[in-house]
């Protein structure tokens, strides 16, 4: 059987990810309201900066006396209970954790990366990507890599929209590079190849770094 002090760490250490939990919807509920009122006003909006909690846990394990056979019984635990079983052997557990949980910034508070993405026109099955990258305090991210992606669910879903019944994967439709760096300008230039697909087809191309990411939509149809 596990110890009851693992059993009693376990149980706070599941309290606390809920609580979390319980903040994380917190912040989402208040994120979600108007930014504006009725009159284009702007609204005062709140955030939960952080969290001060106090957990107290008192567990008593409980040593069942001997079954009629001579064997021991399991022992069982008893949150927030005092009683004591005649012969039974009782421990008791008392634990008490305080804290602060704190709102930490997307990116540890760091500059979140942004990306933009310039896409040309088909021109003869190739068409023009231009990338962008920077981040949220204005600096300019050379040499950073960014990978690149034919989003096909994407695609297909827009493609529909305009009257396309299906997008295969056609073999000559794909990206020229699968990672690009950017310069010291924080700017890096590529391509799509578009192969034979429906004029009325949608492409979605997604650029990222880690988490961050950006799209871009190029028509299928040739211009030139």
């Amino acid at each position: 059987m596990s110890d009851p002090v693992d059993f009693v760490d376990n149980s706070i250490g599941q309290l606390l990810v809920a609580l979390a939990d319980g903040v994380r919807e917190a912040e989402r509920a208040l994120a979600s309201g108007p930014q504006v009122d009725d009159s284009g006003r702007a609204v005062t909006r709140y955030a939960l900066p952080y969290l001060d909690f106090s957990i107290n846990v008192d567990v008593e394990v409980v040593n069942p006396p001997a079954a009629a056979a001579g064997a021991r019984g399991l022992p069982v635990l008893r949150l927030f209970t005092a009683r004591n079983d005649a012969g039974s052997d009782n421990r008791e557990i008392r634990s008490s954790v305080s804290g602060r949980l704190v709102a930490v910034p997307a990116g540890d508070g760091l500059p979140a990366p942004r990306i933009r993405i310039t896409p040309g026109p088909n021109i003869g099955g190739k068409a023009r990507i231009e990338l962008a990258v920077s981040n949220s305090a204005g600096e300019v991210l050379a040499g950073q890599p960014v990978e690149l992606n034919l989003d096909l669910k994407a695609s297909e879903t827009l493609s529909k929209a305009r009257g396309v019944a299906s997008l295969p994967r056609r073999d000559g439709t794909r990206l020229s590079d699968g990672i690009v760096t950017t310069d010291n300008n924080g700017r890096a230039v590529t391509s799509l190849l578009i192969g034979d697909e429906p004029a009325k087809a949608l492409l979605v191309v997604t650029a990222s770094i880690g988490p961050f990411a950006a799209q871009a939509t190029i028509s299928a149809e040739v211009l030139g």
